[in-house]
């Protein structure tokens, strides 16, 4: 079971500066540059961030059908993970929401193993109790909605069996 442990008094605090739009950027592109190799090399167990869960997502461009690696912050919700495409706030999906609409069966290293899933963006019947969930997680997901203006996607990663020829080539970016 994946859990979480974002609960003290320190990481709300912290969690209202880190949702500073500078600080956002910054913090978004140290910790993608930081955490994918840590994430591989320890097959999950390192992250730059010791408060809040983070795996590696793996997933296929949806134009180039190349493998793509992105860290990404989640929110543990027994074994279905939660993905929240806020990209720090910004106006547009991060790529890796368009990948899963175009290519739902991903893989992710997360808690010492690489585990396979299908996402599954969620529809406004399961939105409302997913997106307290994340904002109880991290709380700077407010304000990223608030400065976004745009719907933020949710994604539940529902576990599934590994399929023959699991994904395999690396982009550094995760972009597509």
């Amino acid at each position: 079971m994946i859990r979480a442990n974002s609960g003290s008094l320190w990481w709300r605090v912290a969690s209202r500066f880190l949702a500073i739009k500078p600080v956002t950027l910054f913090f978004m592109h140290l910790a993608t540059w930081v955490d994918r190799p840590l994430l591989k090399l320890s097959a999950g167990r390192w992250r730059l961030s010791f408060v809040v869960p983070v795996l590696l997502l793996r997933c296929r461009g949806a134009r180039t059908g190349r493998l793509r690696e992105v860290p990404l912050m989640f929110v543990p919700d027994d074994d279905a993970p939660l993905l929240i495409g806020s990209n720090g706030g910004r106006s547009r999906d991060p790529a890796w929401c368009h990948n899963l609409r175009h290519g739902p069966d991903v893989s992710c290293v997360v808690d010492g193993a690489e585990r396979h899933f299908r996402a599954v963006e969620l529809g406004q019947a399961d939105r409302p109790r997913a997106w307290q969930s994340a904002v109880a997680l991290y709380p700077g997901y407010a304000r990223y909605a608030q400065r976004a203006q745009r719907t933020i996607p949710l994604f539940r990663l529902i576990p599934r069996e590994p399929q023959v020829g699991a994904l395999h080539g690396v982009r550094a970016d995760g972009t597509d």
